[in-house]
């Protein structure tokens, strides 16, 4: 260590050219987010709160990404022929996850660039089949918009994968 380091308190990583600084930083920011980020609810809203009111419910579940809840909304809207809304609900309830997330992680230190994370979000989802097949009917008799064929021959095909005839 030269003496200049040893001014300053850094102590530098030959392996990798960074201060140990720098590498603690990186680990104490990967560490809480690893920690705190899976089970952090702070910007959630407590939905238990509005169960007294079934639809503030419901709507409070379906924009938290509840995908039945989101089937319940779209199939609300779709009875009412309201054809625009029951189309985004059950698309979203329809969309097939990952169960994983991308988490953007900005610069540290002296780096010029963050990095991204995948962080696990919850189990792997197929979709909601009733949206599936709901939005393939949609789609195929033009319910709100033109006849769309080809999506709602994609939207039958998610509902059927899997699935045994």
């Amino acid at each position: 260590m030269s003496a200049k380091h040893a001014m300053m308190g850094k102590i530098t990583n030959p392996l990798f050219g960074e201060t140990m600084m720098t590498l603690l930083t990186k680990f104490c920011l990967v560490s809480l987010l690893v920690l705190i980020l899976p089970g952090c609810s702070m910007f959630a809203r407590d939905c238990a709160k509005l169960a007294a009111d079934p639809a503030a419910y419901r709507a409070c579940q379906a924009g938290q990404g509840d995908a039945q809840a989101q089937y319940e909304l779209g199939l609300a809207a779709y009875d009412a022929r309201d054809y625009a809304t029951a189309r985004r609900w059950l698309k979203l309830a329809a969309t097939p996850s990952s169960g994983r997330t991308p988490i953007y992680m900005p610069p540290v230190g002296g780096q010029t660039y963050g990095t991204v994370m995948m962080m696990d979000t919850g189990s792997a989802s197929a979709g909601h089949r009733g949206a599936q097949l709901l939005l393939a009917e949609i789609y195929a008799a033009g319910l709100g918009g033109a006849p769309d064929p080809e999506l709602a021959a994609h939207y039958r095909t998610l509902a059927t994968r899997g699935q045994l005839p």
